[in-house]
């Protein structure tokens, strides 16, 4: 299996090419990366800054590059040892006309070849075999009552177009066109009329292509004949301006236009959580498979791609059977991960024939270790006397993922209701002894109270872990809504009592129920969670984060040791992810955030002090004769979190702005209008409030003004956090290129990551002015190097240079860090629970790691700032058997480690130790050892 040692991501898109890449490689070499690790690099919707809207997976997106050109990348890398990690997406491609698959379902409906490659339930009976195609801004009869939709001729084919988009026209719609005419109609074409009149005698998918082929091939013949084109131009022109017509026209096709707004409560195609414009695929199909993955194998077989990442692996139908695919098209060799969040002690299936995840359960447990576990109690008693009522978390919980679920996917619940009864899993007696609407809720409250993403039980009966799962899932429901619990009695007999009796065609239509429930409980987890409670529940923003919870407050350095050694004994190559371009938050934000819990009364008292600075800087909205504060305080309080976590660094000049904050204003007010609608507590993308959003930028960006008495007070308290953010930040950062796993860096995050949530996390990242800093670092050797980056650490150049150590680090131990041990060690002393330290042991090699926890509260308590700190007799603890001397490898430092390694000595220059561990006569004049500053 190939150690990818560490990965650098890259989002690729109109505006950052293969050519721009090919630019930074000898920058990413320089720095120590080994593994590219590539967005989405297939065709995607013309314009997509993500790749994730894929049109052809059989394609280099030409935005982007060539396959050529991708090629000539490859061998650049191996030249320079380096490799490639590919994301791919086999859930779903975009709905949109550039999607020639899609379009020839469009076209052709149920008789296209590729009708089985989407996700669509034809069988609906709301829709009678039309897919919906849910993209008008108003509902149909008020489109064509403005004219919007016209007929029109493009490429060989007819179409309808809606402003700048088009569809196609099922061949059925030929003949009423051609007929339209108000002048007789040319014998040429009444020739291609009566061709058509052969359509319904197809119902065989080649036969009805090959017509299909011949018809249009005539069409495009008579467009060169200008009387002709003259005449079809003219019935175009007819049925554009003639409501009846166009209607009739609209009405014969394969698909149903239709307001956007319908998917809330009814749909007939799996989309992407609540997407319209992503379509699902039937990836289970094998020939589906084959098609998507067309492009990677070839690429894979060629040394192109030495990895997979494999996009939302939850929405697959049955996932475990898809990665055992994957592997063997993959082959042994093949690095592969797949995008997973675990809720707090959920592990991966261990079956998985992969590396790991993508790295955010390792960014909730780092965060978590940076959080002052005893500080939650005072968080929530100040966050329920600022609300004024107290919050449950679990409530807000279940009822964020109801609202998704009855105002925004009550279609999916609708056909999961469908397909209950439709599977004959209950006779109709029994089925009958509870209502229908009883029934449904059940269904849904069964999608809202499963408490993980989804389960993977690919045959009934289920496991006995996954029976019991689901049997506390279905008792909590009885529990909760008692009067469910005769509909709750209907699942728990067709999920769990009956599979083990059943026959197995009972077992399959089982099977087939509870897997689509599957698919759908992770798009409720994550829009109900991820995209709405985690912008509402705003105690502690720090932990609103993707693969963290608003519940987490905190892991002990015991419970991180065992997830270390958990980890490096199950997923060793899994990544180490602390952003990614779907964080809501950058990792320097958050080590910011984190400081907040070590100056709780600090942080309270300032909050009520802005408060009172601030009242008079709100507006007021009026709404049903009730006027309110705009902004709220729930949202007030989410904007003093976010300045505190995103305000850039302070320039020297405390008058000048810096280009970064001059930047913020604008940058705020964007992050602020997501953040609400988001919420959807005070507005919504649905229903823009748009009083309440300018009303609330207003107040933030007034927040910024520097002559208002806030700003001297916030920036007094944001200085103070600043620093201690810093040292947060530099010791995720060890720890992520040190403990289980590897670390994967998000593009632009070896520079400070004062990043909020996309697209803001998606800005261009200034390449040239990092390489020129690392290439300046490279040539000034210094004694006092770290004394000089600490001293200019705002400009970033200390995060890059320890980015640069650790992975030179990584890269001469390879197999130290990707199967060493990992030992907890004892820290003894007055402040050792201050420390957190460990060994990673392979053979005869031994590192020893340190990294300081709780600095602010530490400093605050000694009045000090970092640097004159006396850890006095705090000590790090070794094994016996564990080498004599000990070389610390960020200063120019050593010791002896027989009565432990004091913690003073470690951290003298800098609050960091990354130590070797060599026998006595490894080295010498160990009393000769000295610690520059």
């Amino acid at each position: 299996m190939k150690n990818p040692v560490s990965t650098y991501r890259i989002q690729f898109h109109k505006d950052f090419t293969f050519r721009d890449f090919e630019r930074i490689i000898p920058y990413l070499d320089q720095l120590g990366v080994r593994t590219l690790y590539a967005s989405p690099v297939f065709e995607a919707v013309p314009g997509s800054l993500h790749g994730y809207d894929s049109v052809n997976p059989q394609r280099i997106n030409p935005e982007i590059g060539t396959e050529d050109e991708l090629r000539a990348i490859s061998q650049q890398l191996k030249q320079r040892g380096m490799s490639w990690i590919q994301d791919i997406v086999p859930n779903h491609m975009a709905f949109d006309p550039h999607n020639k698959w899609l379009m020839d379902v469009l076209e052709k409906g149920q008789l296209s070849p590729y009708a089985t490659f989407f996700d669509i339930n034809w069988q609906s009976p709301v829709h009678h075999g039309r897919l919906m195609v849910p993209f008008l801004g108003d509902h149909l009869a008020e489109v064509l009552a403005r004219g919007e939709l016209t007929a029109n001729y493009q490429g060989g084919k007819f179409i309808i177009e809606y402003f700048d988009t088009a569809y196609p026209l099922h061949l059925r719609s030929y003949t009423s066109i051609l007929q339209a005419g108000d002048t007789a109609i040319p014998v040429a074409v009444q020739a291609l009329t009566e061709q058509l009149s052969l359509l319904e005698q197809f119902s065989d998918t080649d036969a009805y292509a090959h017509l299909s082929d011949t018809c249009q091939q005539t069409l495009t013949r008579l467009m060169t004949n200008p009387d002709q084109e003259a005449y079809i131009r003219n019935c175009l022109k007819v049925v554009s301006t003639t409501p009846l017509l166009i209607r009739q026209i609209v009405d014969q096709q394969a698909y149903r236009l239709c307001f956007h707004g319908e998917t809330d409560q009814q749909i007939n195609y799996r989309r992407f959580f609540t997407v319209n414009a992503l379509i699902c695929l039937n990836i289970q199909n094998p020939v589906v498979f084959d098609a998507v993955h067309q492009l990677p194998k070839t690429l894979l077989e060629a040394g192109v791609f030495h990895g997979l990442r494999v996009d939302h692996i939850d929405g697959l139908q049955d996932p475990s059977r898809y990665l055992r695919q994957l592997r063997q098209l993959a082959g042994p060799e093949a690095y592969i991960v797949v995008e997973k969040i675990l809720q707090n002690d959920e592990e991966m299936p261990a079956d998985w024939p992969v590396q790991g995840a993508t790295g955010y359960a390792y960014l909730s447990m780092v965060n978590n270790l940076f959080t002052r576990t005893e500080s939650e109690a005072s968080f929530t008693r100040f966050y329920h006397a600022l609300l004024g009522e107290k919050m449950a978390v679990r409530a807000e919980l279940h009822d964020k993922k109801a609202y998704i679920l009855y105002q925004h996917m009550n279609g999916e619940l609708e056909n999961l209701y469908a397909l209950f009864l439709d599977s004959n899993l209950l006779d109709s007696s029994v089925l009958a002894s509870v209502s229908a609407d009883d029934l449904k809720t059940a269904i849904g409250e069964f999608l809202i109270q499963c408490p993980v993403y989804r389960y993977y039980g690919n045959q009934m009966p289920l496991s006995e872990e996954e029976a019991t799962a689901v049997r506390t899932i279905l008792s909590r429901i009885r529990k909760n809504k008692p009067e469910l619990a005769p509909a709750v009695g209907l699942l728990d007999e067709a999920l769990l009592q009956n599979p083990p009796s059943g026959r197995e065609s009972y077992r399959q239509r089982a099977l087939g129920f509870y897997q689509r429930c599957m698919q759908f409980t992770g798009p409720l987890m994550a829009k109900g969670v991820e995209d709405t409670l985690m912008y509402t529940y705003t105690r502690f923003i720090g932990h609103d984060e993707v693969g963290d919870s608003p519940e987490y407050f905190g892991l002990t350095v015991e419970a991180f040791h065992q997830k270390m050694i958990d980890r490096q004994r199950q997923w060793p190559l899994a990544l180490n992810a602390t952003s990614t371009h779907d964080t809501k938050r950058g990792e320097d934000v958050r080590s910011r955030l984190n400081v907040l819990t070590d100056l709780t009364d600090e942080w309270i008292a300032a909050v009520q002090e802005w408060q009172q600075l601030n009242k008079d800087l709100k507006s007021t909205e009026t709404s049903n004769d009730t006027t309110s504060e705009v902004p709220d305080t729930n949202d007030e309080y989410f904007i003093y979190q976010t300045l505190i976590g995103a305000y850039p660094m302070p320039g020297n000049d405390s008058v000048e702005l810096t280009p970064e904050e001059a930047d913020f204003p604008d940058r705020l007010a964007e992050y602020l209008q997501k953040a609400l609608r988001e919420a959807k507590r005070n507005s919504t993308y649905d229903a823009p409030n748009e009083v309440y959003e300018t009303g609330t930028q207003a107040f933030a960006e007034k927040l910024l003004d520097r002559n208002r008495p806030f700003w001297a007070s916030f920036q007094q308290f944001h200085q103070r956090v600043v620093d201690f953010g810093i040292i947060n930040s530099l010791a995720q950062l060890v720890l992520k290129c040190t403990t289980s796993g590897l670390p994967d860096i998000y593009q632009g995050c070896e520079g400070w990551d004062l990043s909020l949530v996309d697209p803001d996390n998606r800005r261009p990242v200034d390449f040239a002015s990092r390489q020129q800093s690392l290439s300046e670092l490279l040539k000034k050797a210094s004694d006092t190097r770290w004394a000089d980056l600490w001293a200019s650490r705002n400009d970033a150049r200390i995060k890059l240079w320890l980015v640069h150590t650790l992975l030179a680090e990584r890269n001469r131990h390879p197999d130290l860090f990707a199967s060493g041990e990992y030992l907890p060690l004892t820290v003894e002393g007055r402040y050792k629970q201050h420390v957190l330290a460990f060994a990673r042991r392979y053979a005869e090699t031994w590192y020893v790691i340190a990294v300081p926890l709780g600095l602010a509260r530490l400093c605050s308590a000694t009045s000090t700032d970092v640097f004159g700190l006396d850890w006095q007799d705090t000590r790090i603890s070794l094994p016996a058997e564990a080498p004599a001397i000990w070389q610390h490898h960020l200063v120019d430092r050593r010791g002896e480690t027989g009565s432990g390694i004091v913690v003073a000595d470690l951290f003298a220059a800098l609050p960091l130790a990354i130590l070797s561990l060599e026998p006595l006569n490894h080295l010498t004049n160990v009393n000769n050892s000295r610690v520059t500053v």
